[in-house]
């Protein structure tokens, strides 16, 4: 569960950098450059959101042996 906990951690903040960089330098890129950024995007959130699923799996398969 830790490992899974550390990569969510890892994917929130590629995407606040992200999100800055996007802020800071998008007025500079190219039509193909906005939609590459767009796609590497729309993958990391997928992947954030297997992730999520996969802690709260396994916070209720702790939870279901506790009790």
């Amino acid at each position: 569960m830790n490992s899974v906990e550390r990569e969510i951690e890892a994917y929130v903040k590629i995407e606040r950098e992200e999100k800055a960089r996007f802020d800071r330098e998008s007025y500079l890129w190219t039509a193909e450059d906005r939609i590459e950024w767009q796609e590497t995007q729309l993958g990391n959130a997928e992947r954030l959101r297997e992730l999520l699923k996969e802690h709260s799996d396994l916070q209720s398969g702790f939870e279901g042996k506790s009790a």
